[in-house]
């Protein structure tokens, strides 16, 4: 990879727009949890599918013996990736690395036999339904027969989640779970104790950490199997290793001629992103024998009888291992992956280097950045100080923290994330050992977030102040400097209270840093009441209310469809308005607008009264659009949604969808009136907030329709079934998992409450930064597609409401609304911006809370909300 422009040796060999069409404008930097495939490979692929055929590989057929082929000679190219051969090392193929660590926990024998009467291969021997004739005999004390001693199982307290799942199932008689102090010296926690210690041992520890890329010494595998590591005293029989190189082989070289564990696990989409749902397992030929498989399936027997328990397994480890027929087609396009390292990456020791310069260029730069006061902006968890990429890997940990010292939780981070389009990882990346670690969490407080309502995955990013999670940004071979600049941009935008902020672009020609750079390289180079009366209301207010209501009584709910109709819509809409705002004063809340989404994620239909049924509004949210494959299309992915407007035209009984220029399109409000053949029920068509969602598919007509407006062909319009409503996770609490309020395809709650006095210090708080635009009042409040719109009182007061009262109707609040990017799409326009995201962040903090989520009390339902209704707080 030669310089370009003389940006760091940063630039790539190959055209990037053209290799990744799918990155677009993205900046991705989560290249350890997948990498990218590219176009080439995938084009190759398909080439050869297309111009191949492949036969299951279990029979004896012309395109069978191709298939077997073919994977034989992908085993051999694995094997030389890691510069071994077939008489070292076999390749396993597994469903991934996780796969493969359970099928080494499921057979690894840690048992050595040892008969009183010299038959020390006897249980070895016997067959598996006898076996358990011979585990009796074992857990007989009084029995000297046989005496079988158990090994330990033992694994880094800095291990993937799925090593931590082995100890579940493994035999040992210990199971351990060590931590480094120092260099080769390590803290035991015993996670069971057993008896025995003469056994086989296993030891499970990963080449590089998936959490912050440190490089965990491979000199440990001659150690260990040695017995030169300090807890190994403890256990004097073999040991063997499990090296978890996941995330190492991914821009890194693993050499097995110079470093021989007895076992690697590896995932290939880690490597080149295609295929996914593969992996391997790399058994070391010697030390196959403590493999001990039970279970087998197609493939794997030479002769088996149904009706005696008998089998016999075949000669060859990987067809012994790998049960059924294995998934080909994936094993083959694998090779294309393996020529993309070669022919885009220039193979793995110049990725090596060029990952680690990018990912050294970010984290100097990240350590550098202070706040005005001179706070440090960023906690980087790092094992050194990122100066030798044999020690790391392109990995950078770390934690954001506000001029207070206070931390930023990762899940706010990831949200302005999403504003500058950085796809990043946040949490604790299945590693919670790593976690424990360097977030310096003890095992009781980890049981304590639990009680508090974290779990993995979730967004409780803060609890009493400490963070549960961290952010990590990785790197790849077509990984650029530029990213690594929008990242730290980024970071300083958003998160950085500092007047003299760094131009990075000018930062990346400094010649000294190149200079320092390659001479360290060339150097180290290695690897979210009852009614109300208008009695407490004053004569004016009762007035203003009292008029629009008379003139909502004598409006039809139905909108015109045409230009002229709209306009003089709008025209009555504005006086209306400006009646109702006439009432609001600090101590009068009166509702302003009320506003359903029919479909989910589009345009808004405003309406001066409506019924409310058990879900929320009539008919908020009761479509949602699907893409060919099923999945819910939203404004994050296709802004364009907003610009498709809704109406329900209760005259006629149907939903109206319009799109610029295009002819209106109508759907029965109940899509089982359609015609026969018009429409099905789709079970489980999309999720929305992780439920499964069954619906009415609304006909060809509206999809093709919808299709047409997104230029995304397959598109389909779904109306949630009725029958069928979600249930409200924000009140579900464990002693009350009856009264939960219904919804309808709402991500969180019923209703959405903001504002206008709250909208309106966002407004100047937005511009008063020269570089912000001057965000209209109107354009500003409709970005937070809420359902009910309040004027009056003081800025934030809603914040504190637990229940009020609008018109008749009672309602409870839910909490505060926890914003993400969908604020910052123009809803006229569909154009993305930064803010009000970035100001809200800024400002409000932990979760960017703005309005609040309501339900109904259950006596509202079937009565109506009206525009002038007054708000009473309780």
């Amino acid at each position: 990879m030669m310089a370009k422009d003389g940006l760091l040796n940063s630039s790539l060999n190959f055209d990037r727009v053209v290799e990744f069409p799918q990155l677009k404008d993205s900046v991705y930097v989560d290249h350890a949890g997948t990498t990218l495939y590219s176009k080439s490979q995938i084009e190759a692929h398909h080439k050869e599918l297309l111009s191949n055929l492949y036969g299951n590989p279990h029979s004896r057929s012309q395109s069978s013996r191709l298939t077997t082929d073919a994977i034989d000679q992908i085993r051999y190219r694995v094997l030389q990736l890691f510069n071994t051969t077939s008489d070292e090392y076999t390749v396993i193929f597994t469903s991934g690395c996780t796969g493969a660590l359970k099928l080494v926990a499921e057979s690894f024998d840690f048992y050595t036999e040892n008969n009183c009467h010299g038959n020390k291969n006897e249980i070895s021997k016997i067959e598996k339904c006898d076996k358990e004739k011979v585990d009796e005999e074992v857990d007989d004390p009084g029995n000297n027969e046989f005496k079988i001693k158990s090994g330990c199982f033992a694994y880094l307290l800095d291990n993937h989640t799925s090593v931590q799942g082995m100890r579940e199932i493994v035999n040992a008689g210990d199971i351990l779970c060590v931590e480094e102090t120092r260099d080769d010296n390590f803290k035991i926690h015993y996670v069971k104790k057993g008896k025995s210690k003469d056994g086989n041992s296993l030891f499970v520890y990963p080449a590089q950490s998936n959490y912050c890329g440190r490089k965990y010494p491979m000199k440990w595998i001659n150690k260990i199997h040695q017995g030169q590591l300090p807890f190994q005293m403890l256990f004097p029989g073999r040991w063997f290793i499990v090296l978890d190189a996941a995330s190492y082989v991914s821009t890194s070289h693993l050499d097995l001629s110079l470093n021989k564990p007895d076992f690697v696990s590896l995932s290939f989409y880690k490597i080149f992103g295609f295929p996914t749902g593969i992996g391997a397992l790399l058994v070391k030929n010697k030390s196959a024998d403590v493999l001990k498989k039970t279970y087998f399936g197609g493939g794997t027997v030479g002769v088996s009888s149904p009706t005696e328990c008998t089998h016999i397994n075949r000669s060859s480890l990987s067809d012994r291992f790998e049960d059924g027929t294995v998934p080909f087609l994936d094993i083959i396009a694998l090779r294309h992956g393996l020529d993309s390292l070669k022919n885009l990456g220039g193979g793995m020791k110049s990725i090596s280097r060029h990952t680690f310069i990018v990912a050294q260029y970010f984290h100097h730069y990240l350590q550098s950045l202070h706040h005005g006061n001179s706070q440090q902006v960023a906690d980087i968890y790092c094992h050194g100080d990122f100066s030798d990429p044999s020690k790391q890997g392109p990995i950078v940990n770390f934690n954001l923290k506000r001029p207070d010292g206070s931390y930023i939780g990762f899940a706010e981070v990831d949200k302005m994330a999403q504003l500058y389009n950085i796809h990043l990882r946040t949490g604790c990346f299945c590693n919670i050992g790593a976690c424990q670690k360097y977030l310096q969490l003890t095992a009781e407080q980890i049981k304590d977030n639990f009680e508090a309502g974290h779990v993995c995955g979730d967004d409780r990013d803060l609890i009493n102040g400490k963070p549960t999670g961290s952010v990590r940004i990785s790197f790849s071979y077509m990984s650029t400097i530029e990213d690594a600049q929008h990242c730290l941009t980024f970071i300083c935008d958003c998160f950085m209270e500092n007047k003299n902020k760094p131009n990075f672009a000018q930062d990346v020609q400094s010649k000294q840093y190149k200079c320092d750079v390659n001479k360290t390289l060339d150097s180290v180079i290695t690897e979210k009441q009852s009614d109300v009366s208008d009695f407490y209301l004053s004569s004016s207010v009762q007035s203003v209310i009292s008029n629009v209501k008379q003139d909502n009584e004598q409006c039809d709910l139905t909108l015109c469809s045409n230009k002229a109709s709209d306009q003089k819509t709008n025209s009555h809409w504005t006086t209306d308005l400006q009646l109702v705002m006439q009432a609001c004063s600090p101590t009068n809340y009166i509702v302003t607008n009320i506003c359903l989404y029919p479909v989910k994620s589009c345009g808004a239909f405003q309406v001066r009264d409506w019924e409310i049924c058990e879900t929320g509004l009539k008919f908020d949210r009761e479509w949602m659009i699907v893409s060919e494959s099923g999945v819910t299309i939203s404004q994050k992915r296709v802004p364009k949604l907003c610009l498709i407007k809704t109406q329900i035209d209760l005259v006629r009984k149907c939903l109206v969808l319009r799109y610029q220029d295009m002819c209106s399109v109508t759907v029965p409000l109940d899509s089982s009136d359609q015609g026969q053949g018009q429409q099905s029920i789709l079970p489980c068509v999309g999720k929305v907030c992780g439920d499964r969602i069954t619906g009415v598919d609304c006909g060809d007509t509206v999809g093709q329709w919808i299709s047409e407006v997104l230029n995304k062909p397959g598109c389909r319009l779904i109306q949630q079934d009725r029958t069928r409503s979600r249930k409200c996770k924000l009140d579900k609490t464990d002693d009350d998992t009856e009264n939960v309020s219904k919804l309808s395809l709402a991500n969180e709650s019923q209703y959405l409450l903001i504002c206008r006095q709250s909208v309106e210090d966002l407004q100047h708080r937005i511009q008063q930064s020269e570089e912000n635009p001057n965000f209209e009042l109107e354009n500003l409040l409709n970005r937070f597609r809420a359902n009910i719109v309040i004027g009056g009182g003081l800025a934030f007061e809603e914040d504190g409401w637990a229940t009020v009262n609008i018109g008749n109707n009672k309602f409870l609040s839910q909490g505060g609304c926890t914003r993400c990017q969908m604020v910052c799409l123009d809803q006229d326009t569909s154009e993305r911006s930064k803010e009000p995201l970035k100001t809200l962040a800024a400002w409000r903090g932990k979760k960017i809370p703005f309005g609040i989520h309501l339900r109904h009390d259950d006596s509202a339902v079937g009565k109506r909300i009206y525009v002038g209704d007054p708000l009473l707080v309780e």
